[in-house]
């Protein structure tokens, strides 16, 4: 068996991961590729793919029916997912599990920031202001203690925000339209059906779901109107699954309260973005799932399908291509 290693953050060839592998799995013959061109022209006769977040169209193409099974690093999907890919019989994984934690606590670093007004505080520190007129007014500063949030995608990363919503005592409500398992402290799980109306009651609003077909634009302008003027939204999933045209209207004309955003429509995102001018949004660079231990994890999850794959058991992580995860 041949499995092509594409170079890239998912740490596959670095730290002694390669000799890992070897040592797990020694009939395997691991190729690796440092380039798309290298990979082009490697992965022609190989039975499986290790790549980073995405999987290139024209990569993909240059490979046989040989190709069996490809493991993305990446928890989101909606980059790998080709026409050719989704009609193919080749298995598509995912490290879906290994960015829970960072990304849920990146979510509670923006929540803080917004609520304790450490956005406000940061401006006027660096311009050397002391200022206290409206710190005690009830609108600038919060206590997330009774506070409702809203998590649209109740999948692992949605439960990891949940988890620590309940440790700040917050009322939880969900969107999910899977049948999913509701935890105790979850006050409702409901349909995407019932977006606008969980959408009026929430004070935060965390976007936690795939990009698919049916979530692209999801929150639009009719869904911005549902929202509080007081609310805050956070994007750690997809840029395109708010509009960010609809955003930027909603917060200029004051809306809702503001934004925290580790993903763009765009990205990079552009520079002539309103969003970078505006004082009551959070952007960070698509960075919300990094932290020392997700390498690590991430490989863990590749080397558990890979001695699966090996011995013909079912995989893990295994994504629906049709539904796009």
């Amino acid at each position: 068996m041949k499995l092509l290693i594409i170079s890239g953050r998912h740490g596959g060839t670095r730290g002694g991961n390669l000799e890992r592998l070897r040592a797990v799995v020694p009939d395997v013959e691991f190729i690796v590729a440092k380039s798309k061109e290298e990979a082009i022209e490697k992965i022609t006769d190989v039975d499986a793919v290790y790549a980073g977040p995405w999987l290139e169209r024209d990569i993909l193409l240059a490979a046989s029916e040989k190709l069996r099974w490809v493991q993305i690093s990446s928890a989101g999907v909606d980059a790998t997912l080709y026409p050719e890919m989704v009609e193919s019989d080749v298995i598509l994984t995912n490290a879906s599990g290994a960015y829970d934690i960072p990304i849920a606590e990146h979510v509670f670093s923006m929540i803080l920031c917004f609520s304790r007004g450490l956005n406000t505080f940061i401006r006027r520190q660096l311009a050397g202001v002391w200022r206290v007129e409206g710190v005690w007014r009830r609108t600038f500063l919060m206590q997330l203690a009774g506070q409702t949030i809203l998590i649209i995608g109740l999948g692992s990363i949605g439960l990891a925000v949940a988890q620590r919503a309940h440790g700040f005592e917050m009322r939880i409500l969900a969107i999910d339209p899977m049948a999913v398992e509701k935890p105790d402290y979850v006050e409702r799980v409901e349909k995407p059906d019932k977006l606008h109306e969980l959408l009026s009651e929430a004070d935060f609003i965390t976007i936690c779901c795939p990009l698919t077909k049916t979530t692209f634009k999801m929150i639009g302008e009719a869904e911005f109107q549902k929202m509080k003027p007081s609310a805050h939204i956070i994007n750690i999933a997809r840029g395109k699954i708010i509009d960010e045209a609809a955003l930027i209207r909603a917060l200029q004309e004051k809306r809702i309260a503001g934004a925290g955003l580790d993903v763009f429509e765009q990205e990079p995102l552009p520079p002539d973005s309103p969003l970078w001018q505006m004082p009551n949004v959070i952007i960070t660079p698509h960075s919300a799932g990094a932290s020392p231990p997700t390498g690590e994890r991430t490989f863990q999850i590749f080397c558990e399908n890979l001695g699966r794959f090996v011995a013909g058991e079912p995989l893990i992580n295994v994504v629906d291509k049709g539904a796009g995860f």
